[in-house]
């Protein structure tokens, strides 16, 4: 029976990630899951899967929806739909430079006007005003918004706040300028971070509204923040203003997760899902944070996300034999056998009468923007499934292109192969209990015959390649850490490899002792995670409710803003403050200048924190002088003062 309301205060967490969808309702004061579910992501439409999780806890009875007070969210929406070209289409206006010749930007229109500023914030030319409207004239109707990046908006954001003002006064489109989202210097970078924004503006409010229509469903009232990829929170209106800090909120939310979940604040989250493994570093209790930005598909950006070291290796990864007489294990996700013989009782006849696991399936039912061929080829697998490519070849002789069609409705995952996985190998040695184990054993017999093995010594062989692949990746991302060096070299690869168990070496014995306890999270971390403690001599926890570890994450983090200005000297005596939120600032003295500065950047980290959803906020101030000399004439000769401003999420009721 459902409690009266008003007797708790309670959060709810979700994650979206890439194979499921995590919902756990927390109590609290008393610091514990109450209720917890999954639901298979459907990409389609993420409220679907969202839904079903929903529903799976509101079937539980062990808390009033009402008394949800606060919400979490973190989604792999905005990196996917930057990878996949999906999103709002973008009108760029450049101000006082021009892009080099390499230089791309996914956007629709484009165009470079005077304007901008030197490293000094001093005005190079005046803004263009009458270029911007003509400029923004011819865009107009083929965009849903607008970038305006002006040259050194970094250091003086004038001409983008003059630009912006005169284009959304003139045509009332969504208008972003590039210095809010980013501070750093590197105009390609902050452009594109700018870009990206402007493609996931409509993307990720979609999703926000949709969350709280779905939430009202089920007689949800709270306060919605969003995880963003540094581990940290914004408020809802935040998130909709600048969805591209969202990038990179799954791992991010683990991170938090673990630390929660283990009471450490220094240790290796490794959180192994179903399609990939991400590796966190956590000190202090924050994870490390890539400050040269995050990079999505080839492209960096200025977000600042946490600094995870990601392999393809997880549970619903393809396992097989490959063509020298190995086994493979990914990077290809496939839907396990033991999970498609659910959908497709005929598949266990079909693997024994064809010696093979992998065959055709629909999946993602969306089909906008497919050819007519795609279109005829996908109504036959949806029929037909599961089938191979010879049986489509010999059901349409006459399209001579059907293998590229196949291979176009993969990539956009309309159609997945099924294939032997790690959670088929996990069934058959009795480390899972959900599946078809019949469809699991027939299909690992078929791959162990090709490497010339029995189905017990390919599972125990499956397992310690994915064992050695995680330590491996762990030790590689400890020595980058330690180092600074991201270049990971064959030589380190095979030493890490040989650390983790992989036996390469005749001449000598490599082991590695880790002193940093590592959390493991995902459902397969109790499988492979604890043959790590004697292989590393590490500490592994694996926490209670470890498999919902992001969910956790997400109602667990803290507010967090930053801000910096810049105290340059002046020729002829005095110094400037620069920054991105007011024009220069000039000043006498150094003492006072410093002071000034201070001052500034407390006062707009503060009113940022409290702006995205922070209470009890406390702000911690940096002077960095390493840079300093004094000297007017040095390009790069200032004094950096920092601020960071921290608190609770609004709505929540505790401190972590």
């Amino acid at each position: 029976m459902i409690e009266k309301a008003g007797t708790r205060t309670l959060s709810l967490g979700m994650d979206a990630g890439g194979s499921y969808t995590d919902a756990v309702v927390m109590d609290v004061n008393e610091r514990r899951v109450l209720a917890r579910s999954k639901a298979a992501t459907t990409h389609e439409d993420l409220m679907i899967g969202m839904s079903e999780a929903m529903t799976k806890l509101i079937a539980n009875r062990s808390f009033n929806p009402k008394d949800i007070k606060f919400t979490g969210l973190s989604t792999t929406l905005a990196t996917n739909s930057i990878l996949e070209g999906k999103g709002g289409r973008v009108g760029l206006i450049g101000i006082g430079w021009t892009p080099e010749k390499d230089w791309t930007f996914d956007v629709v229109s484009s165009a470079f006007i005077d304007g901008g500023h030197d490293v000094k914030g001093h005005p190079l030319f005046p803004l263009d005003t009458d270029a911007l409207i003509r400029a923004a004239r011819k865009m107009i109707d083929a965009v849903d918004s607008m970038v305006i990046s002006s040259k050194f908006s970094c250091f003086n954001p004038v001409h983008e706040n003059d630009a912006r003002a005169a284009v959304r006064k003139e045509f009332g489109v969504p208008v972003i300028a590039a210095h809010e989202l980013s501070t750093d210097l590197g105009i390609y970078e902050r452009t594109n971070t700018a870009v990206f924004n402007g493609m996931l503006l409509p993307v990720i409010n979609d999703f926000l509204n949709d969350v709280g229509i779905m939430l009202s469903r089920f007689k949800i009232s709270s306060r919605v923040m969003v995880m963003k990829g540094d581990g940290t929170m914004m408020d809802l209106e935040s998130a909709k203003l600048r969805p591209v800090e969202t990038i990179m909120s799954g791992p991010a939310a683990s991170a938090v997760g673990g630390r929660f979940l283990s009471g450490l604040d220094t240790c290796f989250v490794i959180d192994v899902g179903s399609t990939s493994t991400d590796i966190a570093y956590l000190r202090k209790g924050l994870p490390l944070v890539n400050r040269e930005g995050a990079v999505v598909g080839s492209v960096r950006t200025h977000v600042h996300a946490m600094d995870a070291y990601t392999i393809a290796l997880g549970g619903d990864s393809h396992v097989r034999a490959d063509e020298t007489g190995r086994i493979a294990i990914g990077p290809r996700r496939a839907v396990p056998l033991s999970r498609a013989a659910a959908a497709y009782p005929e598949i266990i006849e079909k693997m024994i009468s064809e010696k093979r696991t992998s065959f055709i399936v629909p999946h993602i039912s969306r089909t906008s923007s497919l050819s007519p061929y795609a279109s005829v080829i996908l109504k036959w697998i949806r029929e037909n499934a599961p089938c191979t490519l010879e049986d489509i070849e010999r059901a349409h002789p006459e399209m001579y292109t059907f293998k590229s069609v196949v291979q176009d409705l993969t990539d956009r995952g309309n159609v997945i192969l099924t294939g032997l996985t790690p959670t088929d190998v996990f069934l058959i040695k009795d480390m899972l209990h959900d599946g078809n184990d019949v469809a699991a054993r027939e299909g690992a017999h078929i791959e162990a015959v090709k490497v010339n093995m029995s189905t017990d010594q390919f599972c125990a062989k499956v397992i310690d390649q994915m064992i050695i692949s995680i330590g491996r990746s762990l030790l590689t991302k400890a020595v980058m850490d330690q180092t600074g060096d991201d270049i990971v070299g064959k030589n380190l690869m095979k030493i890490t490899e040989a650390a983790a168990g992989g036996g390469l070496f005749d001449v000598m014995n490599i082991t590695a002792e880790l002193n940093v306890p590592i959390v493991g999270l995902g459902g397969p971390a109790d499988v492979l995670l604890p043959a790590l403690k004697h292989r590393l001599s590490a500490d592994v926890k694996l926490p209670y409710d470890h498999d919902v570890g992001n969910a956790i994450g997400t109602v667990c983090s803290k507010v967090s803003e930053s801000s910096t200005v810049q105290i340059r000297a002046v020729k002829g005596g005095g110094y400037e403050l620069i920054s991105s939120f007011e024009q220069p600032i000039r000043m006498q003295c150094l003492p006072d200048a410093l002071e000034k500065a201070k001052g500034m950047v407390t006062d707009n980290a503060l009113s940022k924190a409290v702006k995205a959803g922070g209470v009890n906020v406390t702000v911690n101030v940096e002077v960095d002088n390493s840079n300093f000399s004094n000297h007017a004439d040095a390009f790069v000769d200032w004094i950096e003062v920092r601020a960071r401003a921290t608190g609770d999420p609004m709505g929540r009721a505790f401190g972590l």
